[in-house]
């Protein structure tokens, strides 16, 4: 005898077909339905319905559970239940914020593929009726739905983001902290030979001998590029330039004639104060391209008491960096109605105190450093004790 369940909702009417196996048995009214040889899944707007047996019964189950999990929990996963089901003749995928297409292979050939877009309503109806039916004790009561739990790498954290990220935050943290002082380090710098500049200084200011005996000069230099300088200074016609930068020098004090400090202690103190000054002050939005390098003076006290141009650029764009400001500090002590040392007479007459001398680079991308300008000296008692012969 055929026997006929139908689970009807206001979009979906699925229908089953069947036989009752001769040993089933039943205490209620209604015979029971083991066996199935057609469905037939009415679905509103479609002409034709889904049709297939028991194999469509039990993809088109699977696929809309697995499916309708997700889409509730929120949970996405790549678990493909087909394995179980070596057919997959049902397929569910979300092509819009309420469209889901139901794709249904072919049991046989030579029919063809079927594709149907159901709205998020339409869906759920499906989704109850395939849930009466697997709820029917007198319908294929061996379609028990499987359930299992979802691995844990397909569920989302629910540690909040700030708790989670916390650990990151305090390594780069730390890391940001270690690279400053880092920074603050003097680099190791090799002692500029001495000789080489003053040879190229001499050949260019000393007379030479003509051939007829008589005194000549040398060819004055060329003339440095026009450009916004700071007044000169007794510096700027009595202290050559470096050899491998242009004749041009900064303001201030004369930087070649005053005792040096060496003491790298003092140095240390003094390279923190000078660097954390110029930092401070510097705008760090510049408008030249390189790097702008200084040779800085600083008195104990950690004024700054005169500077030169290292290099081209360093005059060119002086107005980019906090030096074109500077209040030039003395390396003299004043006294009550003498000239202060900004003065050129000053420069020559006044006992002058130790200075510290600087290597001051600005860089374009707004780094500044900062060390001695002929390295970090090295302790003179290890100099001059004399190495013992083996």
């Amino acid at each position: 005898m055929t026997i006929q369940r139908q689970y009807s909702l206001p979009n979906c009417k699925l229908v089953l077909q069947g036989l009752s196996s001769e040993t089933a048995t039943t205490t209620s009214g209604r015979p029971l339905l083991s066996m199935v040889t057609n469905v037939e899944c009415h679905l509103a707007g479609q002409k034709a319905p889904l049709t297939g047996g028991r194999a469509f019964l039990d993809s088109l189950v699977l696929s809309v559970s697995d499916y309708a999990q997700g889409y509730l929990s929120g949970i996405r996963h790549l678990i493909h239940r087909d394995r179980r089901q070596q057919t997959g003749l049902v397929q569910i995928e979300q092509v819009g914020d309420n469209l889901h297409r139901l794709t249904v292979q072919p049991e046989a050939e030579p029919a063809e593929v079927q594709a149907i877009d159901l709205t998020t309503v339409q869906f759920f109806d499906l989704v109850e009726a395939i849930d009466q039916m697997v709820a029917d004790a007198q319908t294929l009561p061996d379609l028990a739905p499987k359930l299992e739990p979802l691995s844990r790498r397909y569920v989302v954290s629910q540690e909040p983001i700030a708790k989670r990220a916390a650990p990151a935050a305090i390594g780069v943290t730390g890391l940001a902290a270690a690279a400053a002082l880092l920074f603050m380090l003097p680099v190791p710098e090799a002692r500029r030979p001495q000789s080489i500049s003053e040879e190229a200084s001499t050949e260019q200011s000393s007379p030479t001998a003509s051939p007829a005996g008589e005194a000549t000069t040398s060819p004055p230099a060329s003339p440095p590029p026009e450009s916004p300088t700071p007044e000169a200074s007794p510096e700027a016609t009595g202290s050559p330039a470096p050899a491998s930068t242009a004749a041009v020098q900064g303001t201030g004090l004369s930087l070649d004639n005053a005792p040096e400090i060496t003491d790298p202690a003092e140095l240390d103190r003094l390279t923190v104060q000078l660097y954390d000054r110029l930092d401070l002050d510097w705008k760090k939005n510049p408008t030249f391209d390189g790097e702008l390098v200084y040779r800085v003076g600083v008195n104990q006290s950690g004024e700054i008491v005169g500077y030169k141009f290292a290099n081209d650029a360093a005059l060119t764009y002086l107005s980019d960096v906090p030096l074109a400001d500077v209040q030039f500090g003395s390396t003299a002590p004043p006294s009550d109605g003498s000239p202060t040392d900004a003065s050129p007479d000053a420069a020559e007459t006044a006992p002058k105190q130790p200075i510290a001398q600087f290597r001051v680079v600005f860089k374009s991308d707004g780094v500044l450093e900062v060390s001695p300008w002929d390295g970090q000296p090295t302790d003179p008692e290890a100099e001059a004790s004399p190495t013992p012969s083996p």
